[in-house]
């Protein structure tokens, strides 16, 4: 059987613990760390040296050189005596001190464990002693320790030698009879942790426990799953609650311990068994605490890990990686820090290996891709790593979405079915890019009628692109388009066409204003301020003059239409039509006579300006010098543009025989009075008519 463990003072108390203990506590603390520090000498049994002399003592109690007893309670301690020479010794006397003993007078038995007194060794032989020492005298109370100096002497060796031993002074002993166990990862084993009850009354007689005594887990380095069946324990705080214990009884709390991860190392790379550490503490008004360790054996496995951060992302995984330089004519640089880990329990070196063919294959070039050994790490527990950097050059003009990667597996030298494969990628991603042209800058178009713009814009970027479009200009010449958006594949133009309708009351000298046609990319979204990828075009749309005229008869001011008139031979006489400019400008109409007019009627050959809407009255003078009888012609007016005219119905001139006719000799021809034809003699009248272009 195993010796049982040194039992230390608690590492430190659970949230749980009453208030009213932790002062106690933090006296303890600094031994506790000490304590700590000095786990794995504290697994074997101390052995006391010869100092000056031969013989060699050894102490051992209730666990190591610690014994345990209550305030009226009894230690108990055995001292093995040999000689370091193998000499004999003779009159072997064995002598006891306390430190700590706080009334004087200590209370120690000693004699050779069968109840006799002499103790002698023998050439080559050993010998032991058995003490018992009654802690009602010490004067001390649960919580404290005593040192005892237990100092061995012979005929032979006056020096003699001198060990120590600790009495802990408790109600209660945890201990467990549980050797070291062996572990592999993922095994379970049973540990069966025992606490005693040694509370006696000042007559030694025993006392029920029933202060609760606590157990809990302390996770000094992690990497087990501490679980039990029995009801007094609390998987979520990882600790044991034991209310009672009667007197002279026991409490076996069997716990089910499973080794989990990689995080305990192996006992071949230790040197030693693992530990499984719990805190043993009560809630007494002066608190005792204490420390137990379960051990086992750990197997050795092996195991590696690889990670990569790319400097162009945070993120973990390096396919997530975009490389922005489709549009920018420059080949991007990816560097990757590397790291290789050891996820074993021992030491491991791991043999890294490179994949290129896929990025090579593309005419991707891979930097830092060269197989090698790592040096010699450390296990997980003791963050074994290895780091590295690797790179990647991705030629620029690639189509958004373009993936090509490479691979590195890092394998375990000390298993090599233990390897992990990390993908290096990276992903051209989609840039953006756009400009746009129109077919006219500016149209012109009749009022009441249309006219189109197309409008070409290119997807200069290396993705495709949906471009959406927003039209802005005077809202009464009804700017529309034919589309609100238009996808376009990368390299590739897209059309839309604009329409312009003229108002139809739009006078000739209308212009319609800027008229302006935004094309944005998608990745703008709906931040159509602040995009970069926007363009815009302006144009804009006059309104053509429209001709259109009516010539008519004049009508005076009783309202009679003047269409004809009389006149006597030799005599002259003038009439009148009018023009009307029913077009949408200023027209400049040129009148003449149709070919039936007689050569003695003449009109003027100068244009007039006619405003639009207006009407003029234009006069025809005519010399009666033809034949008598009625005479017909017709008025033609002719817009500026030349192509627009008007003709007016018949005009007729009835030449009367002088003397005879009913017509008047002359007439006052005044505008403000005239009827609508004069007469004048022929002599008045010839001046004004050697001054008209006649018709020929």
């Amino acid at each position: 059987m195993m010796p049982k463990v040194t039992l230390s003072p608690r590492l430190g108390y659970v949230e749980r613990k009453k208030g009213e203990i932790m002062e106690q506590n933090m006296k303890t603390f600094g031994v506790i760390l000490a304590t700590l520090a000095m786990i794995a000498s504290v697994l074997v049994m101390p052995v006391a040296s010869a100092e000056d002399g031969d013989l060699q003592a050894t102490i051992s109690g209730d666990d190591g050189s610690t014994s345990f007893a209550s305030e009226h309670g009894t230690a108990v301690f055995t001292v093995a005596i040999s000689s370091a020479t193998g000499a004999a010794h003779t009159n072997v006397a064995i002598a006891v001190s306390f430190e700590g003993w706080l009334d004087g007078n200590n209370s120690a038995t000693i004699d050779d464990c069968s109840g006799g007194t002499e103790y002698n060794l023998s050439e080559g032989g050993t010998s032991s002693a058995c003490i018992s020492v009654n802690m009602s005298s010490s004067g001390n109370s649960v919580g404290n320790s005593v040192d005892m100096i237990v100092t061995v002497t012979s005929n032979e060796d006056a020096d003699g030698t001198s060990t120590n031993g600790l009495i802990k002074i408790s109600n209660w002993m945890i201990s467990s009879a549980d050797g070291v166990q062996s572990y592999s990862e993922n095994v379970t084993h049973d540990y069966t942790i025992t606490v005693e009850n040694i509370m006696v009354d000042v007559d030694g007689n025993g006392v029920n426990l029933d202060e609760p005594v606590y157990i809990t887990l302390v996770e000094i380095s992690g990497g087990w799953n501490v679980d039990s069946a029995d009801s007094s324990w609390n998987k979520a705080d990882l600790t044991a609650t034991i209310e009672f214990i009667s007197a002279d009884s026991s409490y076996d709390l069997v716990l089910q311990i499973q080794l989990v991860g990689e995080i305990v190392t192996s006992s071949s790379y230790t040197g030693a068994p693992a530990t499984i550490g719990f805190n043993a503490y009560d809630n007494s008004e002066t608190p005792f605490t204490t420390f137990i360790f379960l051990q086992a054996e750990i197997a050795t496995f092996y195991g590696v890990g690889v990670t990569s951060s790319s400097d162009e992302s945070d993120v973990w995984d390096p396919t997530t990686t975009l490389v922005d330089n489709g549009c920018n004519g420059v080949a991007a640089g990816i560097g990757w820090d590397v790291s290789v880990f050891n996820f074993g329990n021992d030491r491991d070196t791991f043999d890294v290996t490179f994949d290129t063919a896929d990025a090579g294959s593309a005419g991707w070039t891979v930097n830092g891709a060269t197989s090698f050994t790592t040096d010699l790490l450390e296990p997980k527990a003791n963050d074994g790593v290895s780091t590295m950097q690797v790179g990647l050059i991705v030629p620029t003009g690639l189509a958004a979405g373009t993936t090509h990667s490479f691979s590195m597996t890092a394998t375990s030298s000390g298993d090599d079915t233990k390897s992990r494969t990390q993908t290096f990628s990276a992903t051209v991603a989609q840039c953006y890019g756009l400009d746009m042209t129109v077919d006219s800058m500016m149209n012109s178009v009749n009022p009441g009628s249309s006219t189109d713009f197309t409008f070409t814009v290119s997807n200069n970027g290396n993705g495709d692109d949906t471009f959406t479009y927003m039209v802005m200009g005077a809202a009464t010449w009804n700017p529309s388009l034919g589309s609100s958006e238009t996808e376009v594949a990368s390299g590739e133009s897209g059309q839309n066409v604009l329409t312009v309708t003229v108002p139809a009351d739009a006078s000739s000298d209308a212009v319609s204003g800027m008229i302006m046609v935004h094309a944005y990319s998608e990745v703008c979204g709906d931040d159509r301020e602040d995009c970069d990828f926007e363009v815009s075009q302006t144009v804009s749309v006059s309104a053509n003059q429209v001709f259109d005229l009516t010539a008519g008869y004049y009508t005076n001011e009783t309202g009679a239409v003047k269409d004809s008139i009389s006149v006597q031979e030799g005599m002259a006489v003038q009439m009148k039509v009018t023009v009307t400019n029913n077009g949408n400008g200023i027209d400049q109409v040129t009148l003449s006579l149709d070919d039936n007019a007689p050569s003695w009627v003449t009109i003027s050959a100068d244009p007039i300006l006619v405003g639009p809407g207006l009407t003029e009255t234009i006069s025809i003078t005519a010399m009666a010098s033809g034949a008598l009888g009625d005479h017909t012609f017709q008025v033609i007016a002719t817009s500026s543009d030349t192509t627009v005219t008007s003709t007016t119905d018949a005009l007729t001139i009835t030449i009367t025989e002088k003397g005879t006719g009913s017509g008047p000799i002359t007439e006052d021809v005044e505008d403000d009075d005239s009827p609508g034809f004069g007469a004048i003699s022929a002599i008045a009248v010839l001046g004004v008519v050697l001054l008209l272009r006649r018709r020929s």
